[in-house]
């Protein structure tokens, strides 16, 4: 099996809210931007980057509802294309397994 797992921190910018799917599934959605320093070929190098965050399902989007922007979260899930029609997208989707206000 391969590994596709993502923990990271960052500030929540944008709130999109919650959904729900023709099947009756919870869908929540914000936007994180993470900023930090790493170090690459032994230099210290900034970095930032958005990302989409989607959860789904009962427990894990009963946790986003009381997300605001500016709180800062760790998330932890898998990384998915964000079009399944698309097959040529190159743009991520988060996918929030869990959330830890920080």
């Amino acid at each position: 099996m391969e590994i596709n797992q993502l923990v990271l921190s960052g500030i929540v910018t944008e709130i999109k809210g919650l959904r729900y799917t023709p099947a009756g599934v919870p869908h929540y959605s914000f936007m994180l931007e993470h900023r930090s320093r790493q170090e690459e070929a032994g230099v210290a190098r900034e970095v930032l980057c958005r990302i989409k965050v989607e959860a789904r399902g009962q427990d894990i989007t009963s946790q986003c509802e009381n997300l605001s922007a500016s709180d800062r979260v760790v998330v932890t899930g898998f990384l998915s294309r964000a079009s399944y029609k698309d097959t040529s997208a190159t743009q991520l989707v988060l996918h929030a397994q869990q959330l830890e206000l920080r």
